[in-house]
């Protein structure tokens, strides 16, 4: 019989890559909050809801994709962020049989970003309020008697473009001819969804737990990106403006060196990552923008 697994938030870019590639090897259940299909719908914050789906399926594993991933939204409704970011996490863990296991999203925004390269047991320290349910999250994993998977991803996108990022934001306005004003001081490894599906499948097969990072094996700023971008898909790159974050006068303070060091995951799945560019190709050559 194929394990079942349940997945939240399916209806984001990470969830809907993972649902559908993942049902192509077991028994995917894509949950998500709005949907007209009751058998599908899951708000992960009502403690009714996950109680009676998860007592309904009997998950074997959990892949929690949900989370408010705006930084600046989180930094002004506190109460909701911590409540789906944290909060809900335990009510899944609640609901959950004890031998389910737990393979839960974090993100590069745990950490200060004062000195990029963060391998898995270096010191957290967030800098917003986003980063801070996420280590919340975090720490309440790592203290439970589970089997628990944290992936700490960071700049996710996809080929997808309606889904809000920032590879969608830079090509959708290129493609429009405008102009875009990028910072250059805000550097990290980004991560092509498309791609995850092969690492949960692995990390899964081979029954991986703990904390691990993963992204891609350059580091870039979103300038540079923004500039790989013009060059793959040939637009111009006189419509790409340098700038520092001090001129977004953004609400939440961004880390602003959060490359992830992915030497443990390579090695522990037996895993390649991949160049920026090389996924932009990708995108181009294979993947269709839609």
């Amino acid at each position: 019989m194929k394990k079942k697994i349940l997945v939240t938030g399916s209806n984001g870019q990470l969830g809907n890559c993972l649902s559908s590639s993942l049902s192509n090897y077991y028994d995917v259940i894509p949950t998500l909050i709005n949907t007209n299909n009751d058998s599908l719908k899951l708000d992960i914050t009502d403690k009714l809801n996950v109680k009676s789906m998860l007592e309904r399926i009997e998950p074997d594993i959990i892949i929690n994709c949900a989370a408010i991933t705006d930084v600046d939204l989180c930094e002004k409704n506190r109460a909701l962020a911590r409540n789906v970011n944290f909060i809900a996490l335990q009510n899944l863990v609640k609901y959950s049989k004890k031998n389910t296991k737990l393979i839960h999203i974090s993100t590069d925004y745990v950490f200060d970003g004062t000195k990029g390269n963060y391998q898995e047991e270096d010191p957290t320290y967030p800098l917003n309020f986003y980063g801070k349910t996420k280590l919340e999250a975090e720490n309440y994993l790592i203290g439970l008697n589970r089997k628990i998977l944290i992936i700490r991803l960071n700049g996710l996108y996809t080929s997808k473009l309606k889904y809000k990022n920032f590879f969608s934001y830079v090509y959708t306005s290129l493609k429009a001819n405008e102009k875009i004003s990028i910072v250059d001081d805000q550097i990290s490894n980004p991560v092509l969804v498309e791609l995850m599906p092969e690492v949960i499948l692995k990390a899964i097969l081979l029954n991986t737990t703990g904390v691990v990072h993963y992204g891609s094996s350059n580091i870039i700023s979103r300038y540079d990106f923004a500039k790989q971008i013009c060059n793959v898909f040939k637009f111009d790159t006189l419509l790409v403006e340098k700038i520092s974050s001090d001129n977004l006068n953004q609400l939440a303070k961004r880390p602003l060196k959060t490359d992830l060091n992915t030497t443990k995951i390579e090695s522990i799945l037996a895993i390649n990552t991949y160049d920026t560019k090389f996924c932009l190709e990708l995108i181009k050559n294979k993947f269709i923008l839609k």
